[in-house]
């Protein structure tokens, strides 16, 4: 069990320590709170748990059965008339039941935390909009590329020579907005 517990949690670091490298720039540079960056990886963590836990029993599996192997213990097993097989259905019974609860997990408790997490990644999203254009470049925002120049004032708010192409209904037709000054 100690080495299942201490797999599951260096898995799990590592999968949400990839799960923040890969929603960083949505976090980065918006003066979130601690408590809004510890809540989105709390909602994170349902989904991960479903793809860490297949992942823990091989990998804890394999650590436990070679220590037996490596110990002899394996061997004295055999010589007592102790098959593989029936020292292996207490790994099979564990893997089952941890499958059983997994499902349920899977289908009540993930669901809520994936709709939380795409709610908070929004409102992540709409808290400084204007960090999400970069200056100088194209950013793409929904069906909108916007360029613009400079971007200045109270939490750059406010974007000098402003250029927005707004794509039409799934169509290669763009509209092309021009402005000096943006507030």
């Amino acid at each position: 069990m100690k080495t299942l517990a201490s797999t599951f949690c260096i898995l799990m670091l590592i999968f949400l320590l990839q799960s923040v490298w890969l929603y960083i720039s949505e976090l980065a540079g918006k003066d979130l709170e601690l408590d809004i960056i510890l809540q989105f990886l709390i909602n994170v963590s349902p989904r991960l748990v479903i793809l860490v836990l297949p992942l823990t029993i091989l990998l804890s599996s394999i650590m436990v059965f070679g220590s037996l192997s490596e110990n002899y213990e394996f061997a004295a097993m055999k010589a007592s008339g102790i098959s593989l097989q029936r020292s292996m259905k207490s790994l099979i019974f564990f893997t089952f039941i941890l499958g059983v609860v997994t499902f349920f997990f899977s289908n009540n408790i993930a669901p809520v935390a994936e709709y939380n997490f795409h709610n908070l990644r929004k409102n992540i999203s709409k808290v400084k909009p204007s960090m999400a254009i970069a200056e100088g470049q194209f950013s793409q925002i929904g069906d909108y590329n916007i360029k613009v120049k400079n971007k200045y004032g109270n939490e750059s708010k406010l974007l000098d020579e402003v250029i927005i192409h707004q794509k039409k209904n799934r169509t290669w037709k763009f509209t092309v907005i021009k402005s000096k000054k943006v507030k």
